[in-house]
């Protein structure tokens, strides 16, 4: 199987790294995350400070103290049009598409503002493909989508649906464990089918 490298996009809490994580019954994939960069260069001041090691809390800790995230993400993009935490993660990421290990999957594709920004450096740097996430709940038959948490999302993340090349819309449900889940399940098969279908023909 020939190999194309992998972004996920979506806003947070919609189900990115559950994605990822069902993927791995399908295809053969390593995980790599522009934001691991961000919060070790962040990890010293979070615990000497807050008490919150960021690279490894609660999705609760890591809500207390996602806008000093956020702050200090976008600051280092400010700088460098983009390409800072991009130019972190890109060696890795080319040396796994030139070897025989498996596929690199970027969990977090969050921009597209500057023009060598993060789905540029996917879609056309590394000739890879993106697929977005989004997650509902019905109430009353009707679908209420998982909302943005804060501007940053709210302004991008209609930009990154546009730009993805897979769109998966999925039903947030209650089960003790999501990986078992045969409709979750099945709503990533469909894409690793695409995926397939997609590199057996390039």
């Amino acid at each position: 199987m020939a190999k194309t490298i992998i972004g996920i996009s979506g806003v947070a809490g919609a189900g990115k790294d559950l994605f990822f994580s069902l993927l791995q019954k399908h295809l053969p994939v390593k995980r790599f995350a522009l934001a691991d960069s961000l919060k070790n260069d962040v990890r010293g001041w979070c615990v000497n400070r807050y008490g919150i090691d960021p690279t490894e809390c609660s999705r609760d800790d890591k809500e207390k103290i996602r806008d000093f995230l956020v702050f200090h993400g976008t600051f280092m993009r400010a700088q460098t049009k983009g390409r800072y935490w991009i130019d972190k993660l890109d060696y890795e990421v080319r040396r796994y598409l030139n070897s025989w290990e498996n596929i690199p999957v970027i969990t977090d594709i969050r921009y597209q503002e500057h023009p060598e920004d993060e789905v540029t450096w996917i879609k056309k740097e590394l000739k890879g493909v993106i697929v977005h996430v989004s997650q509902y709940q019905l109430k009353d038959d009707k679908r209420v989508w998982k909302c943005p948490v804060n501007s940053e999302e709210q302004r991008q993340d209609p930009i990154l649906k546009n730009h993805a090349d897979f769109s998966v819309e999925w039903e947030k449900i209650k089960c003790d464990n999501p990986l078992e889940s045969e409709y979750l399940n099945k709503e990533v098969e469909k894409f690793a089918t695409w995926y397939h279908e997609k590199t057996d023909n390039k």
